[in-house]
Order: C-alpha cells, then structure tokens, then sequence
C-alpha cells in the first residue's frame, strides 16, 4: 500500500556536448566503459577511469538534461588531477607527522585559524548538498575551494613555513597541525563522489588514524562524516572579515608584482619589498599588527610571500621616492589602499631566498639570514628520539 523507498530523483537525459540526442548513426554516443578503461585508440579515447565518470555525474545539475563528451571528460580529468594533487602535497607535508604532535587550537596563529573556519564551513555546506542530493553544488565547492582557495592561497603560503623552518619548529607543526585536518576531512567529503581516490589517500596515509572505539582506520569507509567543530567557528568575525579583505589585498598586490616582474625590476616575489598606506585608522593598525606579527605565519610580508611589507603614514614624493610600480586597493571595510612595490633591501639569503640585512652577519655561515642560521645550527636529534 505505499512506495518501496522513502524518496525517489528524476533526472533529465543525456546528450551530446552539442546537445543533440546520442545515436549510433550520429556517432555521439558515450560508451561509459571506454570513459573508464579506454578504446582501440588510447589517444582519441582515452581511459580516464571511473572516478572521473563519477565526477562527472556530480558536476551536472541532472534535474535537466545533461550534456558529456570528449571536451568535458578532459575537464573533468584536469578537475581530477588538481584535486588528486592536492591530496598529494598534503598527504607528503606530513609525512613526519604524528596526532600527538598536534598543537592546541588556542595556540595557532590567526592565519591557521582561519584556514580552520573556512574548513569547517566548506564541510558543512558539502554534508547539506549530499543530504538535498544536490551533487554539482559539491563539485563547485571542490573545485572553487580545494583548488583555488586552499591551493592557491594557504598551500602556497605554507610551503616556506613547511620547507624553510626547521623540522621541530612552531610555525611547521601548527601549519601540519592544519594540513592533517585538511586532509581527515577533505578525504571524507570525497569518498562517494571518488572512492578510488579517497582509498588511494587513505592507504598512503603517514600516520593511523583511531576510531571513537580506539580501533584503527583500515580503510576510509571506517569513517564517519566530522562532527561539528565548534571551536573552529569561534574565531571573531573581526578577524575573519580583516583576514578575508587581507586576501583580495594580496590578489592586488600580485597584480602589481606581476607588472614589476614584466617590467624586469624583479623576478621572483621574494625580490620584492611592498609599501602600504591606509587613510582609515582602523586599517592602519591592523596592518601593522600583521606586519609586527609576533609569529612568522602570521607576518605579512609571508602572506605576500615577498622578503619585507612596510606601512607608510603618508604618500608623498619624499615617502614615495623610487617606487615606479604602484596601484590602489578599495574595500567598504578598509577604505582606499595605496600599494607600492619596490626591490627588496639587503642580500638573499642562500637557503630560503628572502632578502635580508642580517645576511653577511654570521661569520661561520656568511650566505644565510638570522632564521636559517638558527635552523641548521640546532642540536641533531638524537638517535633514540627519532626512530620513536
């Protein structure tokens, strides 16, 4: 007397990417084994496999009718790739990591925090589109978030705090600390869309992971879906505003040190000193906070990955003497911006490539600055130490 399931989906039909109905007579049809293990001709059809298929399914909105071909399988396999790449720089930061390495939240830098929040609620968006069965929602997060947002901005910034510092410092645990969430979570929001790619992640995983039961994780299905973090969400919407606006400041800045690069002034960012100036008092000080950042991850000229950021109280002729690359940032919360970009002070440092004064003050290692001289003059682990 009622229905045998408690909902049901329609969906519209598929057709070619000109959207014309398939036939064998047209010659459109999709064969969805060749999309997985590839025809005669492994150059004109490809064997993509069948994650990228089940991507596919997720990145349509297949209430209407769909359109597949072989245009938007090879989208769908560099959307894959990136991804996979992605999971790959994560999973080979940690590769020394272990949970009880972990830092304590409340000790993070703000930067790190802020990575967290923007987690948290990229989960949350991805567990409501799987539960409304509203797939292409969750490939538009994937793609804007895990490719763009993390890769492009918080990956990007972290490498010098995970390739320059040293192995026991601070800075590089509490960004592992981040990475390893990223990692737990993102892996599970992938896991039905890619399995492959989610159990390909989990096998190669450095460290193992318990179960609230204490037994082991053997394979990612053993997990549930993350609970709430609600710690993660209780950073202060000033903080997370100013660090938000902070992002399309660096976008601007990128710009302007992509016209003094064309220009030959410099090469890489790190040959780079930028110049700030603010009208609003508020921003002012802001920036300054982050410039005199007690933290190297939350200094920012790191979050510029340029070698120096300074605020100047005003732009005049005399304050502004020699800076030829400029342009100008505006947001309703900050006001107007005055950016400037000019060659870096000081010597590069041979290890880490930012320029500084402080290389040449060191007589047993004259090529390096005070940060890497203070690296590679730590005490060796001993032996014992680090096997366990």
């Amino acid at each position: 007397g009622k229905a045998p399931y408690s909902s049901v989906i329609t969906h519209g039909f598929v057709l070619d990417e000109k959207g014309f109905k398939m036939s064998k007579s047209l010659g459109n049809v999709v064969d969805p084994e060749k999309v997985i293990v590839g025809g005669k001709n492994s150059k004109q059809e490809p064997g993509y496999g069948a994650d990228v298929l089940r991507l596919w399914v997720s990145s349509v909105d297949y209430t209407g009718d769909v359109l597949v071909g072989p245009q938007i399988l090879r989208q769908m396999s560099d959307m894959y790739r990136k991804l996979r790449g992605t999971m790959r720089f994560l999973l080979s930061n940690l590769h020394d990591w272990k949970p009880e390495n972990s830092v304590r939240y409340s000790d993070l830098p703000k930067i790190d925090k802020y990575a967290l929040f923007q987690l948290e609620n990229v989960v949350t968006s991805m567990k409501d589109s799987y539960e409304n069965y509203q797939f292409y929602k969750i490939y538009q997060i994937l793609q804007r978030f895990a490719i763009v947002d993390l890769s492009n901005f918080y990956l990007d910034v972290a490498k010098d705090r995970l390739y320059v510092g040293g192995r026991v410092s601070f800075t590089r645990k509490s960004c592992q600390t981040v990475l390893s969430a990223h990692l737990l979570y993102l892996v599970r929001a992938i896991a039905p869309i890619m399995p492959h790619l989610a159990e390909d992640v989990w096998q190669n995983l450095p460290f193992q992971h318990t179960l609230d039961d204490g037994s082991v994780a053997e394979f990612v299905f053993n997990l549930k879906w993350p609970v709430k973090n609600e710690e993660w969400l209780s950073v202060p919407k000033d903080d997370v505003d100013f660090l938000s606006v902070i992002l399309e400041l660096r976008s601007e800045v990128n710009k302007i040190l992509e016209s003094a690069r064309t220009g030959k002034l410099i090469g890489s960012s790190l040959e780079a000193k930028v110049y700030l100036h603010a009208e609003n008092a508020n921003t002012v000080s802001k920036l300054k906070e982050l410039v005199s950042a007690t933290n190297d991850a939350d200094a920012l000229h790191r979050l510029f990955i340029t070698s120096e950021v300074e605020i100047l109280p005003s732009v005049s002729s005399e304050t502004t003497s020699g800076v030829s690359y400029t342009g100008t940032f505006s947001s309703e919360r900050t006001g107007n911006i005055w950016i400037g970009v000019t060659r870096a002070d000081g010597e590069k440092c041979e290890r880490c490539w930012n320029y500084t004064r402080d290389v040449g003050s060191f007589l047993d290692h004259p090529t390096l600055c005070a940060r890497c001289h203070g690296v590679i003059d730590l005490p060796p682990v001993p032996a014992a130490a680090a096997v366990s």
